[in-house]
């Protein structure tokens, strides 16, 4: 925080909120541990209990924090000073996902940053959370974190007592970490021949299908995609597109491999149709004319596909039974923005710049002094403010100095 003036105008902005506002309480709040962080300190004050909904606004209200988290576990005792005091007895399972574990989205502007997580978001829920594991919409529940990403809580009575373990194995189902891909191309023997006393036999891969379930089918949609975006170049620019997937292979694979692969794959052949198209009509695998080309295929599915069609979250959160996480409700410290609970369908719709804005912040005036120039939609309304002296609404202001752009000069 800048200056005096500015802690004090933030800090009175919060309060305001914390008065005005409707908690959104976490299911059996008063077994969880609740911790805190404020402007004027630079230490978490927790293991702290609330025995009401109340008590807690009582002292968000009071003592203004900066930032706000409750525990995804539930205790016996949540306020005794040790962890083995407290006495676990259960914890939500959490998905957090942020622009740091999303790719390409650390490199983007603020906006368009949490669109790129929002989009991971959805892919976790529809694809992994409520398709793969089958849990339901009721199961979950979606929070905006107020600052660079979201979380996903499932308070299913089936993961409440899951292992640190057993939740790390999710994880590695949902990223695809561990894969086997001789499991998603399994081989089975069609030859088999004899010279002299010695037999040898020969093996063949199955692709797999659109319909199969998990991760043999998302591999298969995963592969028609990186058809259709080859085929889409020229054939130059798509040879090298090949070359360029497995340039961080662990293999050695030369140019004449990826030609062959290539070829292999769009080349038309006496039959009328090219590999590309037979793996989409015949759900087919037998398009290679070289094993080393069928190989090099699997590479590029295992560098390429497979990482596009993962899930992210952070594994240190997901496997934690202990961890704490931003309180619904209240204001994160370095944006100016409520964590909101959502559903799934308002996911859709849901702009932390609009709907994540405290209506307590107000449109008061405020003169403010932007360290640099500055160009935000809050509200629905753009501002685009010069270095130095600008004069904003009040929950701009805020925004504004929470993420260091602008101050209030004492």
């Amino acid at each position: 925080m800048p200056s005096d003036a500015s802690r004090s105008f933030v800090t009175s902005q919060f309060a305001r909120h914390y008065r005005d506002a409707h908690l959104v309480m976490p299911d059996r709040f008063t077994k969880r541990e609740f911790g805190f962080m404020f402007f004027d300190r630079d230490f978490m004050m927790r293991h702290m209990a609330f025995p009401s909904q109340a008590a807690l606004k009582k002292y968000l209200v009071e003592h203004t924090p900066a930032h706000a988290y409750y525990s995804s576990a539930y205790y016996e005792k949540p306020d005794a000073p040790t962890m083995p005091e407290k006495n676990w007895l259960a914890a939500d399972l959490l998905f957090d996902l942020d622009a740091d574990h999303v790719r390409g989205a650390e490199s983007l502007g603020y906006e368009e940053m949490l669109k790129r997580v929002k989009q991971e978001v959805l892919r976790l829920t529809d694809i992994f959370l409520l398709g793969d594991l089958g849990f339901e919409e009721d199961d979950l529940r979606i929070v905006f974190s107020g600052g660079r990403g979201y979380h996903v809580h499932v308070h299913s009575h089936r993961v409440l007592t899951l292992s640190s373990h057993e939740r790390r194995e999710i994880v590695d189902y949902v990223t695809g970490t561990d894969l086997d891909l001789d499991w998603v191309f399994p081989s089975t023997p069609f030859e088999q021949s004899r010279f002299g006393d010695r037999s040898n036999v020969a093996y063949k891969r199955s692709m797999p299908k659109r319909t199969d379930g998990g991760w043999r089918g998302r591999i298969r949609v995963g592969i028609e995609d990186l058809l259709d975006e080859l085929e889409a170049l020229p054939a130059e620019d798509g040879r090298a597109r090949l070359q360029g997937m497995i340039a961080n292979s662990r293999r050695e694979i030369g140019s004449k491999t990826v030609d062959g692969l290539y070829a292999d794959l769009f080349a038309k052949t006496s039959r009328g149709a090219n590999g590309a198209d037979r793996i989409r009509r015949e759900d087919t695998y037998e398009v290679f004319s070289e094993k080393r080309h069928s190989e090099a295929f699997l590479e590029i599915v295992r560098l390429k596909v497979q990482p596009e069609m993962s899930g992210e979250t952070d594994e240190p959160v997901t496997s934690d039974v202990r961890r704490l996480i931003r309180l619904p409700s209240s204001i994160h410290g370095k944006t100016g923005f409520e964590v909101v609970v959502t559903t799934r369908e308002g996911l859709d719709t849901f702009d932390p710049f609009r709907d994540a804005v405290p209506a307590a912040f107000g449109e008061d005036e405020v003169d403010i002094s932007c360290n640099k120039p500055v160009d935000v939609t809050l509200k629905g309304d753009r501002y685009g403010l010069d270095a130095g002296e600008n004069t904003v609404p009040a929950y701009v202001a805020t925004h504004l100095i929470c993420r260091n752009l602008a101050a209030i000069d004492s």
